[in-house]
């Protein structure tokens, strides 16, 4: 895959911590196939850090009160918690990629930090229920009645069972899922071909938009996305163009290109 054109904002973004999620993987893919970018953004984060330690000798009550009050916001943002463990991540992470781990350790580690919980959650029991012949569900398509008022009162917001039999795809049935985060539904279809697809839903609260976003985890292909209250999660051993062909059948809109 050829890496995407990224500005020097986007870099400066990323180790802010303040890049928009859905260019997060595209700034990685780019620098898994730029080392002299690795090592500058290196020592970009190395040197934010030291800022940041510095910080820490800094008297904050000047006599200027504008000085002071811009001293402690500057402070505030470096020393804060969160901004601390994601520049230690993106340390880690370029240092990862620094030696050649840019395929796997790195890549994982960053989607486990960012995927919401219905996406880890929706491809671990992808690999567990999608290959079940003797039991994938709990309750099947011929109970969708039933399901549909099973999931809605469990996760608290209507569920309709959609159906994908435009796509050549006949839903099996479903099941429920005791996520980290509350239940996850979990719906599945099967193809002509005897191929499974999942389909997760969850109510957890995420940052995730309408735009679906394609991840490789654990060598499993996902797509996710939010519409209305609920995150969907899609797993299948099927290519990114059929994928969001799928998810936007479901409601998803098309993720934008890369310019």
């Amino acid at each position: 895959m050829t890496a995407p054109e990224i500005q020097e904002e986007e870099l400066h973004a990323f180790v802010d911590g303040q890049l928009p999620k859905g260019r997060c993987t595209a700034v990685l893919a780019y620098l898994g196939q730029h080392p002299q970018e690795i090592a500058r953004l290196a020592a970009y984060a190395a040197q934010k850090e030291a800022i940041r330690r510095q910080l820490d000798a800094i008297d904050l009550s000047g006599d200027d009160a504008t000085t002071a009050a811009l001293q402690r916001a500057v402070a505030h943002r470096l020393q804060g918690r969160r901004y601390h463990q994601w520049l230690r991540r993106v340390a880690a992470m370029v240092a990862l990629l620094l030696v050649g781990w840019w395929a796997n350790s790195a890549h994982e580690r960053y989607l486990v930090d960012r995927l919401p919980g219905v996406v880890i959650e929706a491809a671990q029991a992808h690999q567990i229920f999608g290959k079940d012949v003797d039991r994938p569900v709990e309750l099947t398509a011929a109970a969708e009645a039933d399901l549909e008022a099973w999931f809605s009162s469990r996760l608290g917001e209507l569920v309709e069972i959609p159906s994908l039999s435009a796509l050549g795809l006949r839903l099996v049935g479903g099941r429920l899922l005791a996520g980290d985060d509350g239940p996850v539904a979990q719906l599945i279809y099967e193809g002509q071909d005897s191929y499974r697809l999942t389909l997760g839903l969850s109510s957890e609260i995420t940052d995730t938009g309408p735009e679906i976003e394609v991840v490789t985890f654990e060598g499993l292909r996902a797509g996710y996305w939010q519409e209305g209250d609920l995150t969907y999660a899609l797993v299948g051993p099927k290519s990114d163009r059929e994928l969001i062909a799928i998810a936007t059948r479901l409601g998803a809109e098309e993720p934008e290109p890369w310019l």
